[in-house]
């Protein structure tokens, strides 16, 4: 019988005289997620913060000359607080029990204020700014370099006064995002469909949701609910009764998030700042608003031409079932674009759709970590929070080198979107990583668990971060791992490994119906016929919420925060919201990408920059796989993004392959 803890318990902490950690030993802080009561997640939260404290009082306290080992010091501390916050994260995000999730979110709050007031520490910052750098090795400087320039932006350098001012509104902003996120995980939506609006759903689909004593059907703003709708459903009715509900989520998010903009708004006035995006954007790949701008400008320009001729064809192909139609709504474009590929590519996705039963997609994932990376993954038996998580180790060289868990379908108060929730970075000589992936897909085979392509590519998109969160850890330093990489970055590596799910040879290796035939290489080849078009739409898209979600920071709050989301976003939209919906209260990446959802736009061209290494070399050769493990994903945080890339390609980076990617599709 396991011994039930959460949130975290101390297995080593060997912190000698001054504070200077033992060399050969590492402060290790093992994650116990699945807490008996709300009690336990209290005491764990406050033995953590504790030893933090101590921690903390030891490195401040210390009087000797500041060494490489001050930085040792710091590294402990940060790994302690930054366990409290991934543990109590992830059990207010994933946790069964709504108590232990507001348990969760109490830790969630007290450990964030401890890393707040960490950055906020004279002391502490005074210290690791006199460590002499003469001798030090590359990741040393780069680390701590990135870490004083935090120290700065936290607002370290500033009158007592002023600390405390920014301790206090940095409180009200964590507060906040978390009751922004519970909101959404909470706002969970249905409507009825009645039996003539559920023509052209697929029969597998139906035979989930059973219709009641009426005939009629409830369908959820879930994932697996949403998405077969939005693309098959003929009923344009219940196509814009369910987007509706969608945009309608989590009405109470209008006051968190006004809130949320003035709270910024003035901890960047209170910082020297003009806004919050030119503060929180410092140290990124794209460091200004104004950079910004410019960089979704020059997209949009780039991909005007496709883009709008992507809603041409879907205007005409509207008007063929809508005679008079004059503008494509937002909840047909998908609908739209699988009727334009089934009749111009002759490709039918409800066919596509027979291959990819989640078991068999989750079991190609990970196989094609074996092939690509050459690491081995086995199942790990230890206890989960609820009985649908699976756990796995992966391998290398025989070695364990990381751990995670895989949190993948759908249950109230559970996080909703898709993310890789970092649980233990991993230090040498101490933890290994540690993460869970969790989404929101249909479970089983292929009687109730078929997936969308696109689906399985968002599935390999976050299973990307976790791949990159494995094998980036076992640095010098905790600090080193993926999360010291510049932020803007972070999805390039998820974005690059999506464009396997296009490979034929790929997706052989797990695609199967459910006579357990393997997908054919004419059906993937007209898969990639049809791959281009829309994606110039969706692209333009991507751009008006990256300038919405710019533009909802750029000053105080107004009145009209819907105003304000739509017109930013309109400015680029070809696709515009309906009235009447509140597209920003449900916008999950508004609390946690303030003003920097661009970076998925970024991170794409970046990604497809790398991925042409690959189309020329082989997809899936073993040696570019290798080159791209250890000079792309395994050196994490211990040097520039820039570099990664400019070291894989052997150059900088372009766009020059995202404006090949364009022209594909015309």
């Amino acid at each position: 019988m396991h011994r039930i803890v959460l949130l975290s318990c101390l297995v080593a902490a060997a912190v000698p005289a001054h504070g200077q950690p033992a060399a050969s030993a590492r402060l290790t802080v093992e994650p116990m997620l699945t807490p008996a009561s709300v009690e336990m997640v209290d005491q764990t939260c406050d033995r953590l913060l504790a030893q933090a404290s101590d921690l903390r009082d030891a490195l401040e306290t210390d009087q000797a000359t500041p060494s490489l080992g001050t930085l040792r010091q710091y590294d402990d501390l940060w790994t302690v607080v930054g366990a409290a916050r991934r543990d109590a994260n992830l059990l207010a995000s994933t946790s069964p029990d709504a108590a232990i999730r507001a348990a969760g979110r109490a830790c969630l709050q007290r450990a964030t204020q401890a890393q707040d007031a960490m950055q906020l520490s004279r002391r502490i910052h005074d210290r690791l700014k006199a460590i002499p750098l003469a001798d030090a090795d590359a990741e040393t400087r780069h680390v701590l370099t990135r870490r004083l320039a935090d120290f700065d932006r936290a607002g370290v350098s500033r009158d007592e006064a002023t600390r405390t001012r920014i301790a206090t509104l940095n409180d009200a902003i964590t507060a906040l995002e978390i009751r922004f996120a519970e909101n959404i995980a909470n706002g969970r939506r249905t409507v009825v469909a009645e039996p003539a609006e559920l023509e052209g759903l697929p029969a597998d689909y139906l035979a989930a949701r059973k219709a009641g004593a009426d005939g009629r059907v409830v369908i959820s703003t879930d994932t697996p609910d949403l998405t077969p709708v939005m693309n098959y459903a003929r009923s344009d009715a219940l196509r814009r009764r369910l987007n509706e509900a969608n945009q309608t989520r989590a009405p109470e998010n209008d006051a968190v998030l006004r809130e949320l903009i003035a709270q910024r708004d003035a901890l960047a006035r209170l910082l020297g700042r003009p806004d919050f995006p030119s503060l929180h954007q410092e140290g990124s790949m794209v460091d200004s608003p104004a950079r910004v701008q410019s960089f979704l400008a020059e997209l949009a320009r780039a991909g005007d031409g496709p883009a709008r001729a992507d809603l041409a064809r879907m205007l005409q192909r509207l008007q063929r079932e809508q005679p008079g139609a004059t503008t494509v709504p937002m909840w047909s474009e998908a609908y739209l674009t699988q009727l334009i590929k089934k009749e111009e590519y002759d490709l039918d996705p409800q066919e596509v759709r027979r291959y990819f039963s989640y078991d068999h997609v989750r079991d190609g994932l990970l196989q094609l970590t074996r092939d690509l990376m050459g690491v081995e993954i086995r199942p790990w038996r230890t206890p989960v929070w609820d009985p649908s998580v699976e756990s796995y180790e992966m391998l290398d060289g025989g070695q364990v080198i990381g751990r995670f868990y895989f949190d993948t379908h759908p249950r109230p108060g559970k996080f909703n979107h898709a993310a890789v929730f970092g649980i233990r970075p991993g230090v040498a000589g101490g933890s290994i990583p540690v993460a869970a992936l969790v989404t929101s897909f249909p479970a089983g085979g292929h009687e109730t668990g078929l997936m969308e392509h696109r689906d399985v590519e968002v599935f390999l998109h976050e299973y990307g971060h976790l791949i990159h969160a494995m094998l980036s850890g076992g640095k010098r330093y905790a600090l080193s791992a993926m999360g010291n990489l510049e932020p803007d970055f972070m999805e390039a590596p998820s974005k690059m490994l999506e464009n396997f799910i296009w490979d034929y040879d790929t997706l052989a290796r797990f695609a199967v119906d459910e006579s357990g035939r393997t997908i054919p290489r004419e059906l993937v080849e007209r898969m990639n016929r049809a791959r281009y078009f829309g994606e110039a739409l969706r692209d333009r898209r991507q751009i008006s919420l990256a300038n919405a979600s710019l533009a909802m920071y750029l000053g105080p709050p107004e009145a009209d925060l819907t105003a304000r989301f739509t017109r930013a976003y309109d400015a680029y939209a070809l696709l515009p919201y309906p009235a009447g919906v509140q597209p920003q209260n449900a916008f999950p990446h508004l609390a946690p990408y303030p003003g920097t959802y661009y970076t998925y736009m970024w991170s794409q061209t970046l990604a497809l920059d790398m991925f042409a290494r690959f189309e020329r070399e082989g997809v899936r050769n073993p040696a570019v796989a290798r080159d791209y493990r250890d000079k792309v994903l395994g050196p994490g945080g211990s040097m520039p993004a820039a570099a990664l890339v400019e070291g894989f390609l052997g150059r900088p980076a372009s766009l020059e392959a995202y404006r090949a990617r364009l022209a594909k599709g015309q």
